[in-house]
């Protein structure tokens, strides 16, 4: 049974979904496995990912065990096309974890690039705001939604290098600590769970769109600053090194070679710009359209 689509992904499962999107893509099965326990001997340990939420990866080959506090493991088989998820109270929040490292080791496989930013259709064009966690490029990507512009991706984007770069849309879902949920109200957007500290929306289905990859038209790299915001061309070699270090890879030598390689012919084919973004609601509206004329 089809879902929808996410990363370019056709969703082939019987479990409900929150945030796909239309269209087609390239079939990826999801189903309910039993708990599997820790990997069998013949796994390596490839990684242990402290962000916001923590997470331990296993590899073998293209087949992945993937362990998220909170949710449980995740299996991988990236060569099948499937994804073995664990039984949960939450399905919206265990949708979410899917969306993060199990999908991101499903499309970069597929030879796309894994990116920390949030991604935004302006005038059929995508704008990337990259940034680590906690610098607003969620915040900003609401006020871009509130303004009409189509969300391609929250906090992780799908990058596809090619000859002209382009964004892979994921999923339909914003994630707003609970203050600016209220102040922004953003356009077509249902809440679909809350928690302590945020809300959580999906984009509502006439504002989705497919998966069907659309042309990167800049890349703005996010500075905090307690000043106004202010926007200018970024140095070629250091938007090289800050998407490197936004870029997820195993750690091996041979995929930090061909994580730079990529990153480096993408910035040399795009525009690069820095943004001095104050954590001031009242200046998102100034920004967005600053960013959209100027980007």
């Amino acid at each position: 049974m089809s879902r929808g689509t996410c990363y370019g992904f056709e969703i082939r499962s019987e479990l409900d979904f929150s945030y796909l999107r239309g269209g087609t893509g390239s079939p990826l099965e999801i189903a309910v496995a039993p708990d599997p326990g820790e990997p069998p001997d013949d796994y390596e340990h490839v990684l242990d990912w402290n962000g916001p939420v923590e997470a331990r990866v296993y590899a073998r080959d293209e087949r992945y065990r993937v362990w998220i506090d909170g949710s449980g493991w995740f299996e991988i088989d990236a060569e099948a096309s499937r994804i073995a998820v664990p039984a949960a109270e939450d399905p919206v929040r265990r949708e979410e974890r899917l969306w993060g490292m199990p999908a991101l080791l499903a499309f970069a496989a597929r030879g796309d690039v894994p990116l920390h930013a949030a991604a935004l259709e302006v005038d059929g064009e995508a704008v990337l705001l990259a940034a680590p966690q906690a610098f607003g490029k969620t915040t900003l990507a609401a006020a871009f939604v509130g303004a009409g512009h189509r969300l391609l991706a929250e906090d992780l984007t799908c990058l596809r290098p090619a000859e002209t770069a382009a964004v892979v849309p994921g999923p339909a879902m914003l994630r707003l600590r609970r203050d600016v949920a209220a102040a922004l109200h953003p356009r077509d957007a249902v809440v679909v769970g809350e928690d302590a500290e945020r809300v959580h929306l999906a984009i509502a289905p006439q504002g989705r769109g497919d998966c069907t990859p659309v042309p990167l038209r800049a890349i703005v790299l996010l500075d905090p600053t307690e000043e106004d915001a202010a926007l200018h061309a970024a140095d070629g070699a250091e938007a090289i090194r800050d998407l490197l270090a936004l870029s997820f890879r195993l750690p091996t030598t041979h995929a930090l070679g061909r994580s730079f390689a990529e990153l480096a012919r993408i910035v040399r084919g795009t525009r690069v710009w820095r943004l001095s973004l104050p954590h001031r609601l009242d200046e998102l509206e100034r920004t967005v359209e600053r960013i959209v004329a100027d980007a």
